[in-house]
Formats: structure tokens, sequence, C-alpha cells
């Protein structure tokens, strides 16, 4: 298995803490990663918005299931949990990672909020990749 805590703490120092507590999973680590994720939008770092979606499809990327599976369900699971930045998160969603979340959003929401995501995923944007270069 790769491992995610070197690869981390290199790339989110700001979350070093956490990856530094050897008995808390990546679950937990993707969870805060989320948080951190919210803030950034709230304040427009791009910085961190790149590192921390960048880390997450990292993540979902790896041929071991675990990782995937935990950036799916702890990570990209939520990430319109906030639903007043649903502009700001819709660009950064690679399509294979909407693919693979998407019956997850259908269980947990209403009609209503999966259309709006929909029409928002389908607008035209930068390529998505080009934001996760720089180490990842």
């Amino acid at each position: 298995m790769v491992d995610w805590r070197a690869r981390a703490s290199t790339l989110l120092p700001e979350l070093s803490a956490l990856v530094e507590r050897e008995s808390w999973s990546c679950h937990v680590f993707l969870s805060e990663l989320w948080q951190l994720a919210l803030d950034a939008h709230r304040d427009g770092d791009h910085e961190v918005l790149r590192r921390a979606y960048g880390f997450a499809h990292w993540c979902f990327r790896q041929p071991e299931r675990f990782l995937s599976d935990a950036s799916v369900v702890s990570f990209y699971e939520h990430v319109f949990d906030e639903w007043e930045l649903r502009d700001e998160v819709a660009p950064w969603l690679p399509a294979e990672v909407v693919d693979r979340v998407r019956p997850l959003w259908e269980w947990r929401w209403p009609k209503e909020r999966l259309t709006e995501v929909d029409r928002l995923l389908t607008r035209p944007g930068p390529p998505v990749e080009t934001r996760f270069d720089g180490g990842l």
C-alpha cells in the first residue's frame, strides 16, 4: 500500500498534526481535508484548493481500493453538503469521480438537488486536471 501519510505531510503541512496521529485513519484525514477545502472555498484560496482536491484525487486514483474508496466516502460524498458553495465546488470535480460518487448522492439527496448538481457539473470550464499539477 502507498504511504498516504508521507504524501499528505508533504502536500498539506497545515494538517500535519492529523497525519502524525498513527491511530487516525485516512478516513479521518480526508474528512478534515474536506473541512480545509471548505475554508479555502470561503477564503478564495486556490492554492489550498489545488492541494486539497489534488490529494483527494490522488487517493481516488490509487490502484488499492482502500484509499480510492476512502476518498469517495470521506471526501467526495460530502462536497455539496455546504450547499451555498455548490457553484465553487463543481468545477473542481473530475468526471471520473462524479461517475463513481453520483450513486451516493442519489441515495442522500432529493431529486431537485441532484438535478441542480447535474446542471452545475455540465457547465463548461477549464479541464480539472490542470489544477492538479505541481507534485501530484
